[in-house]
């Protein structure tokens, strides 16, 4: 987050060192006034020789020609020979395919140069390659080569990226046209933003004598132009005086060397440092209020150290380094009482986590026990029926009686088995694989049928149309059985059972409403369980796994089944189901 605002931070702190005067390399423009006074561009070989030749008569120590010349033509010689008066070099760039864009073959015996900068990532021109290889060659950067013309014995470091500091301001510029003129008119007369005007030809060679002179084009149209840190307002400036600002750059050691990583740490350690005394204080200051005071020093300390030619690390990585310390430093205390209190909450979610778990085993045990004492009833019947069958002589009407009290007491037994197997089963399936679409409303107006037509009792049945749920349909036709046939078994023989389905929001409310005894409200919560028998229950048939079935198929389709006492004094038994949600309100 912090990388862009970095970059010009950098251009601010470089923009804010003061200035020296540049004494070792000076710019010829062809520029607009040049374009009027010798002709539009392209201009001749000769055109440019001349120029070379001005350059040299002028007391120039080498000359650096920005100017890309792949193409021969006619003068080209004339060109090389003014060139072989002193040391000079040529630009060498790079084509739409990659490869080296050289100059002509007559002109190649000159030294050679690349022109190819590396922009950051908001293209300002802030570094450049010392030298660049392509197709099995490598060429030293222009301003390296041209560099290298005032001092021969300066090294060309391969591989390595120059930072120039920019300071060595403002390069001296001379419109070519002066140049040309000179001899002419025996003045130069230069914009504004340059050496002045109506200058005698003397102190325009004076301007030249021992610099390295670079030509380039600023005209309006032709040649490349770069933004630099120190360009004003952002205005991009012609691409020859960039290479003549990082020429002087390199010949003046104005180039920003990385601070050793030690120095960058003892920064962000110290500075981290005092974070964490900020904010560990007992004033408790803001991280907020905090980071812009410590980022405030690292400012200073970075424009402390480009005086010394020094570049920090990245400000972005520092910036983040010296936050994160002081985040983590200073909110070490608050940390370690948070962990505190979070270590005493899990132990006490731990020890809750205990006695849910022995509470678990217990029911666990005496739903052990229950289960084994319910089994055990019909198998003591079965096993009396059947000594008092082999050890007694009984009649015949006695012996079919006896033996139909055991088929009862089996059939009772394997209901029983049945229906612990359907609670156990249940467990296991998959509701996301299982369920299904269905009709509820549909469902609820058919099983209200088929029970009404097995029984002489009435059901009053009021069902809502196209109810959708998603389920099981044999498990919802079970639950809906369980409650009608218990509602038949503890009301009034005379007595109508309610069946109601209405939409309640995003849920569907199924009610079944008898008119017996009702369920004490004691009660409601343990009628759910298995082997479970209300105290109004008396002697009514029952195993008591009904309702735990009602319980455990609602809860596996996502919903809640209730108690409570019916508008006439009987039960109310109240089923939500979730709505498929094209179907809620």
């Amino acid at each position: 987050m912090l990388s862009s605002a970095e970059l010009l931070v950098r251009d601010a702190m470089l923009r804010s060192l003061p200035g020296r005067p540049p004494s070792k390399v000076a710019v010829v423009l062809i520029d607009e006034a040049a374009i009027r006074s010798e002709g539009r561009w392209p201009w001749s070989r000769a055109q440019i020789a001349h120029l070379v030749d001005r350059m040299f008569a002028a007391g120039a120590k080498g000359v650096a020609l920005d100017l890309l010349l792949p193409e021969a033509r006619e003068g080209d010689e004339g060109l090389a020979q003014a060139l072989r008066q002193g040391p000079s070099v040529l630009a060498a760039g790079l084509d739409d395919s990659g490869a080296w864009l050289m100059p002509n073959r007559t002109l190649q015996g000159t030294q050679l140069g690349h022109v190819s900068f590396d922009l950051d990532r908001d293209g300002v021109v802030r570094r450049f390659s010392a030298t660049k290889q392509m197709g099995g060659r490598v060429l030293p950067a222009l301003s390296v080569a041209a560099a290298r013309l005032g001092d021969a014995r300066l090294p060309v470091p391969v591989g390595v990226i120059l930072r120039p500091a920019f300071r060595t301001r403002p390069i001296p510029q001379i419109s070519a046209a002066v140049l040309l003129g000179s001899d002419r008119l025996g003045s130069d007369r230069l914009g504004s933003d340059r050496l002045g005007s109506d200058r005698p030809g003397s102190e325009l060679e004076a301007a030249l004598r021992d610099r390295i002179v670079f030509l380039g084009t600023s005209a309006a149209g032709i040649g490349d132009r770069f933004v630099s840190p120190i360009s004003q307002g952002g205005t991009p400036e012609p691409g020859v005086l960039v290479e003549a600002m990082s020429a002087e750059a390199i010949l003046s050691k104005d180039l920003l060397r990385t601070a050793p990583p030690l120095l960058d740490a003892l920064l962000v350690f110290g500075l981290a440092l005092l974070g964490s005394f900020l904010l560990a204080s007992p004033s408790r200051i803001s991280p907020l209020i905090a980071s812009p005071i410590l980022l405030a020093p690292l400012m200073l300390s970075a424009g402390s150290l480009h005086l010394l030619d020094l570049e920090l690390a990245p400000l972005a990585e520092l910036s983040a380094l010296l936050l994160v310390g002081t985040l983590v430093g200073g909110l070490r205390a608050r940390q370690s009482r948070r962990a505190m209190h979070e270590a005493q909450r899990r132990i006490a979610e731990l020890e809750s986590l205990q006695s849910s778990l022995a509470d678990l085993r217990q029911q666990d045990a005496e739903a052990r026990r229950v289960v084994a004492h319910e089994l055990k009833t019909p198998l003591t019947s079965v096993r009396g029926l059947a000594q008092l069958l082999a050890q007694f002589d009984l009649s015949g009407p006695e012996r079919n009686r006896v033996a139909q009290m055991v088929v009862t007491e089996t059939a009772r037994l394997a209901e029983m088995v049945d229906a612990l197997l359907d609670l156990e089963r249940l467990r296991l399936r998959d509701f996301g694989q299982d369920a299904r679409i269905l009709d509820l409303s549909a469902l609820c107006l058919a099983r209200a049928g088929y029970l009404r037509a097995g029984t002489e009792r009435n059901i009053e049945v009021d069902v809502e149309a196209d109810l959708r749920v998603l389920g099981d349909q044999a498990l919802l036709e079970r639950v809906l059985e369980n409650l009608v046939s218990n509602a038949f078994k503890f009301s009034p023989a005379g007595s109508p059972v309610r069946l109601s389905l209405r939409s309640e929001g995003s849920m569907a409310r199924l009610e079944v409403e008898d008119q017996g005894p009702g369920v004490p409200v004691q009660e409601r919560g343990a009628i759910f369980g298995r082997f479970a028998r209300g105290s109004a229950q008396g002697m009514a048939p029952g195993l008591g796994l009904g309702l735990a079935l009602v319980a455990d198929v609602v809860a596996w389709h996502g919903g809640t089944v209730t108690v409570e006492a019916g508008a006439e004094g009987g039960s109310l038994f109240r089923v939500r189901l979730p709505l498929i949600p094209g179907n809620a309100d």
